[in-house]
């Protein structure tokens, strides 16, 4: 608000000011110097809160405020106004050379703020009080209000004085050297920071210093033939200090457009889900530092380790160490070029990036280690499942068939004791009841766990179901041999489930074939039947199927079926080498 007043009060004034020469454009001149520096000043804090640039502008926009005391006829207000002109090239240089940091780094920055701060003094001091303003288009038609009593440094005859009619475009040239050789000798990331901001910076002090210049070579002015280069470097010195603003908001706006595009192409790329390790070049290249590493946070050493859990090396000469925070707390760091501070959206980019391959690395952990609980809970189900089948099958065999056994035996010496015929008769009849119940238990206990699958294996366990199957079966077995017991109860059952699905939905005269093989990888099963068939979509949820697929997956296996209405069906299971396999 401040800002927006103070311009319509500078637009006001300069525009009422008739004793200026060109008060039409000095009044928009003047209104951007104060909303363009806090403009994007404003915009550059709200974008960059932790830099000092933004401040920087801020500061440069209200020193316009002061200049609009030039276009006072109040002669004193006038010559505070002149001055202000001093001030604001002093802090423009500033601005300038602290692109895009905030900061002043080196000496020769310093040196050349020294020097500009010098000039500014002897003017102040040799050309007190100021009685007309500096070599802008701010210069008057008439007579200045602070013509009377002061001097004029354009009329001066210090003016004609070489060495110091030099400081200035010594300045100039000063300032354009320190740019280049900042730009010469830095890294990518440093050069691409300053791509845009410090070319446009660049036309202005060579444009300052050629106008300086030429009151050098011409004290006098260069007369009427000159004239249109004066005037042409006049308002190409005023244009080109308007430019220096927009060009570093420019700088930003490039800055955020290439983090943008950078953060697009990464997070292309981060669906391929690289491995931490992976993520560490795949960063370097976008940011332009092949040196760049990363670091992840790790509770147990209380500090930042490499992805291959190595502790990270504290930044070298040069580099910096930026941390990048998940929920208030540290998650992952960056150690960078310094340089690459002067762009930090990249930095942000890439922190983004760094934290979302962090995220997926520890949800796909999870997942594993969840899987991994699942299968293994598995497997002991299955287990606990077969050890019991295995037990209820011994005690049937060795508890309740042998008592069914003993009391057959009884009744037959009791009947041959007995002279009673009636007797006789009955205990007959018992006797037989007793030798059916032993074999349906001895049936019951062969189907709970047989006991050719426990002794010969999984073909002959089927083999020995094939006999009493109501429907044609043929056992092929290439190669298939022994297994640990949990992969051979996995097989057996599996293929008798398939085998009792075909028998239910094959329709009469179905016959099935079992095979069983081996390779170096696997051993697998298949049950194939010539039968009316069935849409596997639509058989996916029945028990049978789910049952498959419980047990395979139990013991690291996995099963397919094929079948379509009228062509049969196939129901294929693998278990990999290794997984319970001798």
């Amino acid at each position: 608000m401040l800002a927006v007043v103070a311009a319509a009060v500078a637009a006001w004034l300069t525009l009422r000011a008739g004793f200026l020469q060109y008060p039409d454009w000095l009044a928009a001149q003047k209104v951007d110097f104060i909303i363009g520096p806090i403009g994007v000043g404003l915009y550059w804090r709200y974008s960059r809160p932790y830099s000092r640039f933004g401040l920087m502008l801020i500061v440069l926009g209200l020193l316009g405020v002061i200049y609009i005391l030039e276009s006072s006829t109040t002669p004193w207000l006038f010559r505070i106004g002149v001055l202000s002109e001093d001030a604001i090239y002093l802090w423009t240089t500033i601005v300038i050379l602290a692109f895009p940091s905030g900061r002043l780094d080196g000496l020769p920055e310093r040196l050349v703020i020294a020097l500009n701060a010098v000039t500014a003094a002897l003017v102040l001091v040799l050309f007190f009080p100021p009685s007309a303003p500096g070599f802008t288009i701010s210069g008057c038609r008439v007579d200045c209000p602070g013509s009377a009593g002061g001097t004029s440094y354009t009329a001066s005859w210090l003016i004609r004085h070489h060495v110091l009619a030099s400081l200035p475009v010594a300045v100039a040239l000063a300032t354009a050297g320190v740019i280049a050789w900042r730009f010469a000798t830095g890294t990518p990331p440093r050069r691409r920071a300053l791509a845009i901001g410090a070319p446009v910076a660049l036309l202005f002090v060579f444009s300052e210093a050629s106008y300086r210049g030429l009151f050098i070579f011409a004290p006098g002015g260069l007369g009427a033939g000159g004239r249109p280069v004066q005037d042409a470097l006049q308002w190409a010195l005023a244009g080109t200090r308007s430019f220096v603003w927009y060009g570093f908001l420019a700088a930003l706006i490039a800055a955020q457009l290439q983090a943008g595009r950078v953060l697009r192409r990464l997070v292309r790329q981060s669906l391929t889900h690289p491995s931490l390790p992976e993520l560490e070049p795949l960063l370097r290249e976008p940011l332009g530092d092949p040196s760049l590493r990363l670091g992840f946070w790790r509770a147990e050493i209380g500090g930042w380790a490499s992805a291959d859990g190595a502790p990270l090396e504290s930044p070298r000469e040069g580099q910096a160490l930026t941390e990048i925070a998940r929920d208030g707390r540290p998650a992952a760091a960056i150690v960078h070029d310094r340089q690459l501070a002067d762009d930090p959206e990249l930095l942000q980019a890439a922190g983004a990036v760094a934290l979302l391959s962090l995220e997926n690395a520890e949800l796909e952990s999870a997942w594993k280690d969840s899987l991994h609980e699942l299968s293994d809970s598995r497997a002991r189900i299955v287990q606990a499942g077969d050890r019991e089948r295995r037990k209820l099958e011994l005690d049937l065999h060795d508890g309740a068939q042998q008592r069914l056994l003993a009391i057959q035996m009884n009744v037959a010496r009791l009947r041959e004791r007995t002279g009673d015929p009636d007797l006789a008769t009955e205990l007959d009849r018992i006797g037989e009841q007793a030798t059916s119940a032993v074999d349906e238990l001895r049936n019951l206990a062969h189907g709970i766990y047989p006991a050719e699958l426990r002794e010969g294996g999984v073909g002959a366990g089927l083999r020995a179901y094939v006999g009493a199957a109501p429907v044609p079966i043929e056992v092929v077995e290439d190669g298939f041999g022994r297994c640990d017991p949990a992969v051979e109860a996995c097989v057996y059952f599996c293929s008798l489930e398939a085998v009792q699905n075909a028998v239910k939905h094959g329709g009469r005269g179905v016959r099935v074939t079992i095979t069983l093989e081996r390779n170096d990888d696997a051993v697998s099963f298949a049950v194939d039947d010539d039968g009316a068939g069935f849409d596997p979509d639509a058989m996916r949820e029945g028990f049978g199927l789910v049952s498959i697929g419980d047990r395979l997956a139990a013991v690291g296996g996995e099963f397919h079926i094929f079948s379509a209405p009228g062509e049969g069906a196939s129901v294929r299971g693998m278990v990999p080498v290794g997984v319970g396999t001798p």
